[in-house]
């Protein structure tokens, strides 16, 4: 058992080693060998914590070679068919401090493309179109939100956090599904299910189910409001609510659910609208009857619908 355990040991520090460079088919890899067998798991948590502690020791300088000294040069791997005990006291000598790189990748949508994902950790992600979302192969509990809209199902787990970054605001997941969106400088989030944190910097704002805020990325200008849960994330089925947000807000919706795009005339773009749409995806009906709605005349140039306000009527 106890050339078994160094065996163990030393594989587990040639995975510290190769995960620094890892893929994805290399990650897949190590998790396999980490579940062929709980010794596997412990040997893999002393060689991460000696890699921890290694910046940590002072060592002392090697003693001087005689030139005529002509013993072979000694090989450090050897001295794993020592045991455990040496295994694990050569783990705080020979393994350099390796911290666990970023292995970054993004998804991304199209205007009026949609597209769901599932994390390992179990998470799953919808994305609107327009949409690009940033995460971390190293670690999975961690995203940005570089733009459009997205409704997050979050598995919870206590002792890690899914932590979602929109400009320099975070969204902490306590147990959660809830929807944000990221325009130019304005970030929203809005929770159906449990709760998150809001921390625009040092401080937390925790929103529950129904609870929805909007503020600038950078965590300022910031504003409460309420919304039904089961709205939330209403745009995977064309039912968009609103509550006091401008008007562009809304036309930048439906550009990235159906690809159709709306130009806003005259005070028209800031306009606040409240009230729940049901779109049908179809432009030919939804944008005059969003007009009607806000009491816009409308009209079409080529691929892009212009909305202006309607000028006084003459008696």
């Amino acid at each position: 058992m106890q050339v078994e355990t160094a065996d163990a040991i030393e594989t587990a520090i040639a995975w510290q080693l190769r995960l620094a460079e890892a893929d994805e088919a290399v990650w897949a890899a190590f998790v396999a060998w980490l579940e062929e067998s709980p010794a596997h798991a412990a040997a893999y948590d002393r060689v991460a914590a000696a890699d921890r502690l290694v910046a940590e020791v002072r060592f002392p300088e090697p003693a001087p070679v005689a030139e005529n000294d002509n013993l072979p040069a000694p090989r450090r791997w050897l001295w794993w068919t020592g045991g455990a005990a040496a295994a694990a006291a050569l783990a705080i000598a020979v393994v350099p401090t390796i911290q666990p790189r970023a292995q970054t990748y993004q998804i991304a949508t199209r205007d009026g493309e949609r597209r769901t994902i599932a994390l390992g950790d179990g998470t799953r992600i919808e994305l609107s179109g327009g949409t690009r979302l940033t995460l971390d192969h190293a670690n999975p509990r961690v995203a940005t939100l570089d733009r459009g809209e997205a409704l997050f199902h979050v598995r919870h787990d206590t002792a890690a956090a899914f932590m979602l970054k929109v400009g320099d605001v975070a969204v902490q997941d306590l147990g959660t599904v809830f929807n944000v969106t990221h325009l130019g400088d304005r970030m929203s989030v809005a929770v159906s299910e449990g709760s998150v944190a809001f921390q625009p910097g040092g401080t937390a704002v925790t929103l529950r189910a129904g609870d929805a805020l909007s503020a600038r990325d950078d965590g300022g200008d910031v504003t409460r409001t309420r919304v039904a849960p089961a709205l939330v994330g209403g745009w995977r089925n064309g039912r968009l609510s609103f509550a006091g947000q401008p008007l562009h807000e809304v036309a930048g919706a439906l550009k990235r659910l159906y690809g159709t795009d709306i130009a806003l005339r005259g005070t028209l773009s800031e306009r606040p609208f409240t009230g729940v749409v049901h779109f049908s995806g179809v432009a030919d009906r939804d944008v005059p009857r969003l007009a009607e709605l806000i009491g816009a005349t409308w009209r079409r140039d080529g691929g892009q619908w212009i909305l202006a306000e309607q000028g006084p009527r003459t008696p």
